[in-house]
């Protein structure tokens, strides 16, 4: 007769078992706050918000609440019509041909103006974080730069370009290109030398520890201003548009503006905002699609 290993011996009482564990079986992470009380999770409402989909929640509420005292007369619907309104505005624009034209001119204006600024920002920022004399070069000049508002310098933008798309591309060029040099030069200088080191005494060479130390330790920071880097693209675009063109979702809008048709403006404002988040989000979707595990630090 084979004893049972849970029975103490000399005594009838058998041990209680202990649940067997299994390799499948998540651990179970239990926090605590001061005082010993155990920290609950994110509540299920607070889950369905921060969800891709529940951030537009706050979006329609505000929305909703506009179309209530625009309806009810509490908002003064001259200056803000009710959203309904402007979306029946939007799908008038969308059936007559005069949305997608303009949204498809300023999409382009914004993708060449981005990679304008960014392709360069990332290679300056590396070289000024990485080669102390482009540093001391650099750095005063882009000091100075930064600081002036990049629409004052549309007039020069187009005295040398003249009309047309070129300077609204150059001028959101050099609106992303600030966060792009930026970003990369601290999230170079932000590495660990001691690995960087460690590297050159395994006889690694430049190229070697440019691409596989350097580079893959700042991509966090680098990425963060290619996000910031496409909204402005976005901004400075819009505001070329206002300014100097007669195409483009930017120009549409000054030009509805200027003939007081209210409903058309919030429509294509609205564009406007769609595309920003747009953008944002298809950069968020690639962030984590090839660097995910860069989330957390460039939120």
């Amino acid at each position: 007769m084979t004893a049972d290993p849970h029975t103490t011996p000399g005594s009838s009482a058998t041990t209680p078992r202990l649940p067997e564990r299994t390799t499948d079986a998540e651990p179970v992470v239990v926090e605590y706050r001061s005082g010993g009380r155990v920290a609950r999770g994110p509540s299920r409402a607070f889950r369905i918000i921060s969800s891709p989909l529940g951030t537009l929640i706050p979006v329609l509420g505000v929305l909703l609440l506009w179309e209530i005292g625009s309806r009810s007369g509490i908002i003064d619907d001259t200056f803000f019509p009710a959203p309904s309104d402007s979306l029946a505005a939007l799908f008038t624009l969308s059936s007559n041909g005069d949305l997608w034209p303009n949204i498809g001119v300023s999409i382009r204006r914004i993708t060449l103006g981005f990679l304008l600024g960014v392709i360069p920002g990332i290679a300056v920022g590396i070289a000024m974080a990485r080669l102390k004399w482009a540093r001391v070069i650099l750095d005063p000049l882009i000091a100075v730069a930064y600081p002036i508002p990049v629409v004052a310098i549309l007039p020069m933008l187009l005295v040398i370009f003249g009309i047309g798309s070129t300077p609204i591309i150059v001028l959101a060029g050099i609106i992303s290109f600030f966060p792009a040099v930026v970003n990369s030069m601290a999230g170079v200088r932000q590495g660990d030398e001691r690995l960087i080191l460690m590297a050159q005494n395994m006889g690694a060479d430049r190229r070697q520890v440019l691409l596989r130390i350097v580079l893959p330790g700042a991509l966090p920071s680098i990425f963060a201003g290619i996000r910031l880097a496409a909204g402005l693209a976005l901004l400075g675009v819009i505001a070329g548009e206002f300014l100097a063109a007669s195409d483009g979702i930017g120009s549409l809008t000054w030009r509805y503006w200027q003939i007081y048709q209210i409903d058309n403006m919030y429509a294509t404002l609205a564009v406007i905002a769609a595309m920003g988040f747009l953008l944002t989000t298809a950069l968020l979707r690639v962030q984590r699609r090839f660097f995910g595990w860069t989330e957390g630090t460039t939120r």
